[in-house]
C-alpha cells in the first residue's frame, strides 16, 4: 500500500514540475514546449507528451497580457441593419465547435443530446462543425488514439440541423486512407456537404462545397496543422489539406489557401468561411503567431475564420482587412476556437463551448451589391454526462437552463450540474465576450 501511494506521489510531483522545467529551457532548445507540433507528433521528443499530459489537468487559463487585453478591447458590432436601405436577403449561419468520438457514446445514451440546441441548429440556414473523427462504417465507435463515430450518431448531428462538416483535423487519417474515403462516402450517403479532405484531386481543387441560400452564395474550406504522424500517401497529397499552421520561426506557407479563396470567388462565391485547424491544446488564448496567420488569411480574402483544435474556448475578434477586394465583407470574423461541442475528456473545463450564431445581410450601396453582418449570438452550452437513473449525454445550453431551470424538463439536473452550469457560463462570458458587454447582449432572442 506504502509503495503505491509513493508511486502516485512521484507521478503527481513529476507533474507538477514539467511546467517549471521546460519555461526554464529556450524555445530554441525544446521548441515543443511553445507549441503542440510543428508538424506531426512522431516529430516530438517524449518530454512533449509529459507538458500535454500537464495542461489537462492544469489548462493554461491566461496568457500574455498584452494578448489578454488586444481581446478584452475589442468591439463585436458589425453595425445594425442592411447595407442599404432594403436588405435584399439575409443569411443566418450557426458554427459549433469540435464534435469527436465519446468513449461510451452509443444511440440509446444520446437520445436526449440535442434537446437544448436543435431548434436554434434548424433556425440556421446553414450549420457548421468540425466533425473530428472518422466515421467508418462497420466499425465500431473508438475513441483517442484512433478515434472512428458510429455514422448513426453522425447522422444523429444531421437530425439536430446541421449541413456541412470539415474534416480537416489531426484525426483524419486515425482509420488510414481507407477509412477517409468511406467517411466521405458516408457523410455523402446522408446528405451532408464536407471540406478539408478529398478523394480525388478534383474534389480538393473544387470540391467544397459552395451553398446558395436566400440569393447569398458561401463556399466552405478547411485546413489542418497536422494529422498526428500518420502520413498522408505520397502519392496522394491532395487526401488532407494540410497547413503547417503552427510553425515556429518561419512563416507556413499560405499559398493553398489563397488558391483555394480565388477559385471559390471564381465558382461565384461571395461568401467564404475557412476552418482552420490549429493552436495550442488546452490553453485559453491563442498565441500571437496564431493571431498573425488568422490576419493573413483574411488578407488573402477570407471572410470569416473558425478555429478547432485546442478543446477549449479561445476568443474572437473583428478584424477589418487592409486588402479590400475581392471579397465578400469588409470586416472579418475570427474566431480561435470554440471548444469542444462533444467531448472526449474528464476535464469540466473542456466540456464548456459556445454555438455561433451569425446572421448576414445583402443589400445595394450605390448600385453594388454589398453584404456585412449585421447580427452576432453566443449560444453558450456545458456537455453533461450523468449515469443515474440511467446513461445520459445531452448539450446543455446554459442560459435555458438556469432560466428555466424549474420546468420539468430540466428536473434531471442536480445541485452539482446547475453548479457546473454556472461556472461554464460564467467562463464563456469571460472569454468570449469583450469589455463592456454582457453575455446577454449576444443571447439569442429564443
Amino acid at each position: 500500500m506504502r509503495k503505491n501511494r509513493k508511486w502516485h506521489l512521484n507521478i503527481i510531483l513529476l507533474i507538477c514540475l514539467v511546467p517549471v522545467l521546460c519555461r526554464s529551457q529556450s524555445p530554441q532548445a525544446h521548441p515543443g514546449f511553445y507549441r503542440d507540433t510543428v508538424g506531426d507528433l512522431e516529430s516530438d521528443p517524449g518530454w512533449f507528451y509529459l507538458w500535454y499530459l500537464y495542461k489537462i489537468f492544469h489548462p493554461i487559463r491566461s496568457g500574455p497580457e498584452q494578448t489578454v487585453k488586444y481581446f478584452q478591447n475589442q468591439s463585436l458590432d458589425f453595425g445594425r441593419g442592411a447595407p442599404g436601405a432594403e436588405p435584399e436577403s439575409k443569411v443566418k449561419l450557426v458554427f459549433a465547435g469540435d464534435l469527436m468520438a465519446k468513449t461510451g457514446i452509443n444511440l440509446k445514451n444520446t437520445q436526449h443530446l440535442f434537446d437544448d440546441l436543435s431548434a436554434y441548429i434548424r433556425s440556421a440556414d446553414l450549420a457548421f462543425g468540425n466533425l473530428e473523427s472518422p466515421s467508418v462504417p462497420g466499425r465500431p465507435t473508438s475513441v483517442f488514439p484512433k478515434y472512428n463515430l458510429d455514422p448513426e450518431l453522425v447522422k444523429r448531428f444531421q437530425e439536430a440541423g446541421f449541413d456541412v462538416f470539415s474534416t480537416a483535423n489531426n484525426h483524419s487519417l486515425d482509420q488510414g486512407p481507407e477509412g477517409l474515403v468511406r467517411t466521405l462516402e458516408s457523410l455523402d450517403q446522408i446528405g451532408l456537404a464536407h471540406t478539408g479532405t478529398a478523394r480525388s484531386p478534383q474534389e480538393r481543387d473544387q470540391g467544397f462545397p459552395i451553398l446558395e441560400v436566400n440569393g447569398i452564395k458561401v463556399a466552405f474550406l478547411a485546413y489542418t496543422f497536422s494529422t498526428n504522424g500518420r502520413g498522408i500517401p505520397l502519392d496522394k497529397p491532395w487526401m488532407v489539406n494540410l497547413i503547417k499552421f503552427n510553425l515556429i520561426g518561419p512563416e507556413p506557407d499560405l499559398s493553398l489557401v489563397g488558391k483555394d479563396i480565388g477559385t471559390a470567388r471564381e465558382l461565384g462565391a461571395e461568401i467564404v468561411v475557412v476552418s482552420c485547424h490549429w493552436g495550442l491544446e488546452f490553453e485559453f488564448y491563442p498565441p500571437e503567431r496564431i493571431i498573425e496567420r488568422g490576419h493573413r488569411i483574411v488578407e488573402l480574402g477570407a471572410d470569416i475564420i473558425i478555429g478547432h483544435h485546442p478543446h477549449c474556448l479561445q476568443p474572437m475578434e473583428k478584424y477589418v482587412p487592409k486588402n479590400l477586394g475581392p471579397r465578400g465583407l469588409s470586416q472579418a470574423l475570427i474566431v480561435y476556437s470554440l471548444g469542444n461541442f462533444i467531448p472526449d475528456t474528464l476535464n469540466p473545463e473542456f466540456k464548456i463551448s459556445a454555438v455561433l450564431g451569425m446572421e448576414l445581410v445583402k443589400g445595394k450601396i450605390a448600385g453594388k451589391d454589398q453584404i456585412r453582418i449585421s447580427k452576432i449570438e453566443i449560444v453558450p452550452t456545458l456537455f453533461l454526462s450523468q449515469s443515474f437513473p440511467s446513461q445520459r449525454f445531452q448539450i446543455i445550453r446554459t442560459d435555458l437552463a438556469l432560466k428555466s431551470k424549474a420546468e420539468p424538463r430540466y428536473a434531471f439536473l442536480t445541485p452539482k450540474s446547475l453548479d457546473q452550469i454556472q461556472q461554464a457560463q460564467a467562463l464563456v462570458e469571460q472569454i468570449l465576450v469583450p469589455d463592456g458587454k454582457s453575455l446577454s447582449d449576444f443571447l439569442p432572442e429564443n
